[in-house]
């Protein structure tokens, strides 16, 4: 008994048929270039963009803590209920006041992240569309 698959087809070992199979995708691969190019072309960008959120983020919790530790800080001083409850409301009200600027900036950083990507994505298209328009023309 033979070790060989037949499948259909005389003298093809399997493993003769499953790299065959795997590698007719890669024939093709010329008709995805406009897309690689998009995305490896955005992938770096996004990665820079994602690095400023990321950077601008761990700021903001850094600066956060921060204030954590400066509460309890200054809650060991507090010598009444009055001066508690004036720390608690000095903490909150910058809390807030910091989550709002945080949410303005990463707003603005997300949004030049979108923009960004829907630039990149209608360069390689474009330029796509025009080579198919050129090659039709010839």
């Amino acid at each position: 008994m033979s070790n060989r698959y037949q499948g259909g087809k005389t003298g093809t070992s399997y493993a003769e048929q499953n790299l065959n199979a795997f590698f007719a995708p890669a024939a093709a691969i010329g008709t995805w270039e406009p897309l690689l190019a998009l995305v490896l072309k955005g992938n770096a960008e996004a990665q820079q963009r994602l690095g400023s959120l990321a950077t601008e983020w761990q700021g903001f919790v850094r600066h956060r803590l921060q204030e954590d530790i400066t509460l309890t800080q200054r809650l060991t001083d507090c010598r009444g209920s009055k001066q508690i409850i004036a720390a608690y409301t000095d903490f909150w009200h910058k809390a807030a006041e910091d989550y709002g600027k945080e949410i303005t900036t990463m707003t603005k950083l997300m949004m030049g992240l979108a923009r960004n990507m829907v630039l990149a994505a209608r360069s390689p298209m474009d330029e796509s569309h025009t080579n198919v328009s050129e090659r039709a023309a010839d």
